[in-house]
């Protein structure tokens, strides 16, 4: 059960974690459209973008995983 000092904290995390999966979800979408046209015109803008979203979905993997610890260590402390 969770210590209701917890509570508010927890609540906050869970709606940034559905923040951030919505976001990883959008450049997931990116990255396939992305790498739909590199496929027709590759051409190194676009390399470029395809190479910043894909780092950057790396980082909020992070930090999908990072916030899903600290849930489940204010939720059994």
């Amino acid at each position: 059960m969770v210590d209701t000092r917890y509570k508010e904290i927890v609540d906050y995390l869970k709606e940034a974690w559905l923040d951030l999966e919505k976001a990883e979800d959008s450049i997931m979408n990116m990255i396939k459209k992305i790498r739909a046209d590199l496929d027709e015109n590759p051409n190194e803008e676009l390399f470029n973008e395809w190479q910043f979203l894909k780092h950057r979905l790396e980082d909020i993997e992070e930090m999908i995983e990072e916030i899903e610890d600290i849930i489940l260590d204010l939720q059994d402390p």
